[in-house]
């Protein structure tokens, strides 16, 4: 999808919506995602037949409300005049305890695979971790390839509707769960995704306006 490349389409009306939370410190809105997102990832994996089916909606809320508040904080550091590293530390710190949180739910749930999730999270991580390696070595933050966060995050919340939607009887029958299949994709993308930022420094190394 690579939904990361259309970050400058999405920005002026994301620095609209900004406006509504220019009363919070921008840290206590990457932290609150967080606890959304682990909200999310806590009612994911106790989701299951008969009441506890409709935690998959909750699921659903949380971490809507969890993404919807990770991309404003940054916009809210910038408007306010407090954007700093130490910020942009605790923003890419808590995003990757969210990863692990999510698909850690998602894996546990009763839709989901623990062997699938364990090489997801793998995926996932090293795709993170190309993209800011990137500008550890002095080059541009990556935000290329087909799973950037904002892909992860929207197909979850698409599987998570998915999931709401089909009867659960059908969905451990067949065994191929959309879960699932969200997982193998994380596997496939995240490991083409993170090759790609790879072979991107690598190039961005050669280039003659490069210096160390």
């Amino acid at each position: 999808m690579g939904l990361d490349s259309y970050r400058k389409n999405a920005n002026p009306a994301l620095e609209k919506m900004s406006s509504a939370f220019m009363r919070f410190n921008p840290n206590t809105l990457t932290i609150w995602s967080f606890i959304l997102a682990l909200l999310s990832a806590v009612f994911m994996a106790i989701s299951g037949r008969f009441i506890a089916s409709f935690f998959i909606i909750f699921a659903f809320i949380f971490l809507f409300l969890s993404s919807l508040l990770d991309a404003m904080d940054g916009f809210v550091a910038r408007k306010k005049g407090v954007s700093s590293p130490s910020g942009d530390m605790l923003d890419h710190t808590f995003d990757r305890y969210s990863d692990l949180a999510l698909i850690t739910g998602f894996s546990l749930s009763i839709y989901g695979n623990i062997y699938l999730g364990i090489l997801a999270l793998g995926a996932v991580f090293m795709t993170s971790y190309m993209g800011t390696q990137a500008q550890a070595i002095g080059l541009k933050r990556n935000y290329g390839g087909i799973l950037g966060r904002a892909d992860r995050l929207v197909i979850m919340m698409i599987i998570l509707l998915i999931e709401s939607l089909i009867p659960l009887e059908y969905s451990l029958y067949i065994e191929i769960t959309p879960v699932n299949l969200m997982l193998i994709w994380f596997i496939i993308a995240g490991h083409f995704t993170a090759a790609k930022r790879f072979r991107d420094s690598l190039k961005g190394l050669k280039e003659p306006g490069f210096r160390k």
